[in-house]
């Protein structure tokens, strides 16, 4: 396989992966909730949950968190192409920080998909909850005490070193150690990101906002692929020739 087709492949790995999560992330987190409307958690046991995860996902179905944990974790590997991609920016790849950047970037994929599924048993665990008999809470809520557990060691870590990841990434570029204009460090997921933050203040509740909220990051990582696409595929394709 030659290397543009290699590139080519590898944004067409990244821009799939990309839509996967946004979906998962809308079918699994996406959703308006109001607490007035869910007095057992906002109120009753707020002292023994966490009142936002416990009532994120109480409106969905089973089959919608399902297929909501399922299509992102079982897509993950989609971004590794992409994760190679953005290596190809960099002007030496043998250097020590290009390797450091470019593990702990893998390491963020690899860690991704538990934390993302996760969801669908904390969503599941709380909806027995809210359905069942007074009689049987304890019991459920020491249960889905341990399923958090399981969520914050799963998803905390997953995030965080997602996030050095790409600063790191965005440092390299605004040190010039890549072939990318400096400004370009500021088109990365996580500066993505941050542009979202006062868009969504300005948004109304309503179920956009929700599927923004939920896929904020995974659609940081769809504009941040096609801007390299649109923007800068040639540069790459330019250092083979």
């Amino acid at each position: 396989m030659n290397y543009p087709t290699k590139i080519n492949l590898s944004f067409l790995s990244a821009i799939i992966a990309s839509l996967c999560w946004v979906t998962g992330d809308i079918l699994i987190a996406g959703f308006n909730v109001n607490p007035k409307d869910y007095p057992l958690f906002s109120e009753v046991y707020a002292d023994k949950v966490d009142p936002g995860i416990a009532m994120l996902m109480l409106q969905g179905s089973t089959e919608r968190l399902m297929a909501g944990a399922l299509i992102a974790a079982m897509t993950a590997s989609l971004f590794l192409p992409g994760i190679w991609l953005a290596f190809q920016f960099v002007k030496d790849k043998t250097k020590w920080y290009a390797y450091i950047t470019y593990f702990i970037l893998i390491l963020s994929v690899m860690l991704m998909p538990l934390g993302h599924a996760v969801f669908f048993f904390t969503g599941e665990i709380y909806k027995a909850i809210y359905h069942t008999d007074a009689s049987a809470h304890p019991y459920l809520l020491e249960t889905a005490a341990g399923f958090m557990k399981v969520f914050y060691i799963t998803w905390a870590p997953a995030i965080i070193i997602l996030f050095i990841g790409w600063l790191l990434y965005s440092l390299l570029v605004f040190m010039k150690k890549t072939v990318l204009p400096r400004w370009a460090g500021f088109i990365s997921p996580v500066f993505l990101t941050l542009y979202q933050q006062p868009i969504k203040l300005l948004m109304p509740s309503s179920e956009l906002k929700s599927w923004v909220n939920a896929a904020g990051f995974n659609i940081s990582y769809l504009v941040f692929f096609l801007l390299l696409l649109v923007l800068f595929r040639n540069k790459l394709l330019a250092r083979k020739e």
